[in-house]
């Protein structure tokens, strides 16, 4: 039997992280709490290529990868050669520096929709800068929405969640949801209300892959009805294709956000999209000190160098693909419930037990069990595949799978589950709308 990990270090800096910072992390998706607290590495001391090693020296496959900026894979040449020469020269200016336009110019000869481009820090700006972009080129104010775009208040006021607290009540009215691959319903509401809508704003594809048609659909039902699209491809953006998810399915929104895989880790937004929408950005109060960040836009430049020269995606799609045989065939090997759904560069791991606290326990005890035999997973989030991702990765990876998806089985059919669960309990916390 294998030996819990050593985590000592770990939890021994988390439990000080919790006395000086509120929930004790920057991002709520990184909190212990929503992997298997207790039995799952809290902190990361370096990383190379798909490799992390924790503070305990725990060596690690990671398909976490960041929450997604790493497409390319940790410590990249490349990019890190790129960043460490702008190093040497500065890293922001009172001025302007010409990476700002060679950055632009590189994403509109790549993104199927940009034609001009602003730079910001985090996704939360980028699609709250892309609702203020429509709103002031429609002259209307509602946004359909569907998806999570980040923690600002217009999205936030969408729920009546915990998290929600602290957002104006009044927010409310300005953004609607609405279902995704579902055309019907965009149109009903679209029907009723076209004259007020600024934007419908979603994810061109998140954890489940939609009808073929259906995003055609959309963008062919807000030119009947004369509203923008925008595509938030703040996680598919650079990873289904050079373009995202727009390239991919062949369909060009007004608007475009992206951040994670624009620079494979370095901190940046990006909001694009037709030059007659972005022009007026012009005249708008989007403005942040660090949008001309030069380390973040050396990193762009070269990650898209990449892109244009090497295999990158055809690998990302091969090895993904390898994963997700591999998950759903060891569900199918041991009578467990468990496969992957989505596209294979961000598939979407999953456990379909009827029980939700029999779920619970199957992603815990499967975390717990991988993460000792040296591979990384989120619970029910997406499995990042990086360019650094090799043929003796993935083969390891499923052994673990496999091992781990082995010993789950056992556990359900002896009804000890929870006796080996080496974890403690799941707090509510969390959660993407």
């Amino acid at each position: 039997m294998r030996q819990p990990l050593r985590l000592d270090l770990s939890e021994k800096l988390y439990a000080k992280a919790v006395e000086l910072i509120p929930g004790g992390s920057q991002t709520m998706s990184k909190r212990p709490q929503g992997y298997a607290p207790g039995a799952f590495p809290i902190y990361v001391e370096r990383a190379k290529g798909c490799r992390v090693w924790d503070v305990d020296g725990n060596e690690y496959i990671d398909y976490i990868m960041a929450l997604g900026p790493i497409v390319l894979g940790y410590c990249y040449p490349a990019v890190d050669h790129a960043i460490a020469a702008q190093l040497r020269k500065g890293i922001v200016f009172g001025l302007l520096h010409p990476l700002e336009i060679m950055a632009a110019q590189m994403i509109c000869e790549t993104v199927p929709c940009a034609e001009m481009v602003r730079f910001l820090k985090g996704g939360a700006e980028v699609t709250t800068a892309a609702t203020r972009i429509a709103r002031a080129y429609t002259g209307r104010e509602l946004i359909l929405n569907c998806g999570y775009r980040g923690w600002a208040d217009q999205w936030t006021a969408q729920h009546t969640t915990p998290n929600a607290r602290g957002v104006p009540e009044c927010l409310r009215s300005t953004v609607q949801s609405f279902p995704y691959d579902d055309l019907p319903a965009l149109e009903s509401i679209l029907h009723e209300k076209a004259d007020q809508v600024a934007l419908v704003f979603l994810d061109a594809v998140s954890g489940t892959a939609p009808d073929p048609a259906y995003l055609t659909g959309v963008r062919e039902l807000c030119d009947r009805y004369g509203v923008l699209l925008a595509f938030d491809e703040i996680v598919t953006g650079f990873r289904l294709a050079p373009g995202g998810a727009q390239e991919y399915y062949g369909v060009a929104p007004d608007l475009a956000c992206f951040a994670k895989g624009v620079a494979n880790g370095m901190p940046l937004g990006v909001v694009c999209g037709r030059r007659a929408v972005m022009e007026i950005a012009s005249e708008l109060l989007i403005s942040v000190t660090y949008g001309g960040e030069c380390l973040s836009l050396a990193a762009v430049c070269a990650c898209l160098q990449e892109y244009r020269d090497k295999p990158v995606h055809p690998h990302l799609w091969a090895h993904g693909e390898k994963l997700m045989e591999g998950f759903a065939e060891a569900g199918k090997r041991h009578g467990v419930p468990f496969d992957c759904t989505g596209l294979a560069p961000m598939a979407c791991p999953r456990f379909s037990y009827p029980e939700a606290e029999l779920n619970a326990d199957a992603w815990s005890l499967f975390l717990q069990e991988t993460a000792k035999r040296g591979v990384l997973i989120r619970r029910g989030g997406l499995l990042f595949v990086t360019y650094s991702h090799g043929d003796d990765d993935i083969e390891q990876t499923l052994e673990a799978v496999d091992a781990s998806v082995a010993l789950l089985a056992d556990a359900v059919r002896t009804g000890t589950l929870k006796d080996r669960l080496e974890t403690q309990p799941i707090e509510e916390g969390f959660r993407r709308f």
